[in-house]
């Protein structure tokens, strides 16, 4: 397996034009790490008023196809053989998502469908979904032991399939034309699964 261990600088936070990712109004930063809690923001705009739940649901995780060039250089397939996640949705008012926290196990296998070579990774851990702007389809995932396929319309990072043992951020839009990602954030080691599956 082959792992870095260094940092990718956070990409300038843009305006905002968009299961699993991973931010406040305004601000656009790269989100604060979270212990599974809701954060100290989060706890203060919930003692205001406006915010509803937490409605617990456990999140199905689907196969992954990356057709050849779209992630990797090759086509690639991942399958998920332990899925026992549970998320914690907070709402506002209007009933959109305003920020969620998903754990529990999950485990990932990932093959190159050109060479047969399959690797598994347990990806189990904390993470927090954040939303800029409810109500729209962009979201922020962030947290450590998870994975991102950045594919070849994403900037600045793409063509990667990274799996992040320190800490990663990544925004989601989501529009008609489909979903766009943006890594906010990669600190500490990490792997590329694509240069693992290559080899």
């Amino acid at each position: 397996m082959r792992r870095t261990r260094g940092a990718v600088a956070a990409a300038a936070c843009t305006a905002v034009t968009a299961a699993l990712l991973c931010a406040v109004p305004g601000a656009q930063a790269a989100p604060a790490r979270d212990t599974g809690d809701v954060s100290a923001g989060a706890r203060a705009a919930d003692r205001s008023g406006g915010w509803h739940g937490p409605v617990v649901t456990r999140p199905e995780q689907p196969e992954i196809d990356y057709p050849r060039g779209e992630v990797c250089p090759f086509p690639a397939h991942a399958t998920f053989p332990v899925v026992d996640m549970v998320q914690k949705t907070w709402t506002n008012d209007a009933g959109d998502p305003v920020y969620a926290v998903v754990s529990g196990p999950l485990v990932m296998e990932a093959t190159n469908l050109d060479t047969g070579r399959t690797v598994r990774r347990d990806v189990s851990g904390t993470g927090t979904l954040t939303y800029p702007e409810p109500g729209t389809g962009t979201h922020v995932l962030s947290g450590g032991d998870w994975g991102a396929g950045l594919h070849t319309g994403d900037r600045p990072v793409h063509n990667r399939w990274l799996i992040s043992r320190g800490f990663m951020a990544v925004r989601y839009s989501e529009d008609g034309n489909g979903t766009s990602r943006e890594l906010l954030e990669l600190s500490g080691p990490y792997e590329d699964l694509c240069e693992t599956l290559a080899e």
